[in-house]
């Protein structure tokens, strides 16, 4: 017998009214987060060899060699652009969207000093135009 709507018993926000969550919601969090970027090789790839090479391709040894000016000028910055967003995201994590309570109780000028950083800082790392993903579905 099908039943419907039973897999719906873990919507509540994870870890709600913790700054942490427990070993089992971050192992839980890390397990999905793997799982999605995985199947997403499949959406980018150009056709199933290519995504199958490209998952050689991350499992194969050199993952694990160090390689100087990988990063490059750009890279050490984002990777803490993207900490800020991992973090401002966690604490957001019980609204609708992450900043909607951001600075919420800061004076007017903070706040838009804030958001024209956010805005300016997406105007900086735009990159070249590409083409959307579904049209080549």
């Amino acid at each position: 017998m099908l039943l419907l709507g039973k897999n719906r018993t873990n919507t509540d926000t994870v870890a709600k009214g913790k700054y942490l969550p427990s070993f089992m919601e971050f192992f839980q969090i890390g397990i999905t987060f793997s799982l999605t970027v995985f199947a997403w090789i499949f959406f980018r790839a150009e056709n199933i060899g290519h995504a199958f090479i490209y998952i050689s391709d991350i499992f194969s040894p050199s993952l694990f060699s160090f390689q100087r000016g990988i990063l490059g000028s750009q890279g050490l910055m984002i990777i803490v652009l993207i900490g800020i967003f991992i973090i401002i995201e966690w604490f957001g994590r019980e609204w609708e969207y992450a900043i909607a309570h951001l600075g919420h109780k800061w004076k007017r000028h903070y706040r838009l000093a804030i958001y024209y950083v956010i805005i300016i800082t997406i105007f900086y790392f735009t990159g070249k135009q590409q083409e959307f993903i579904y049209f080549k579905f």
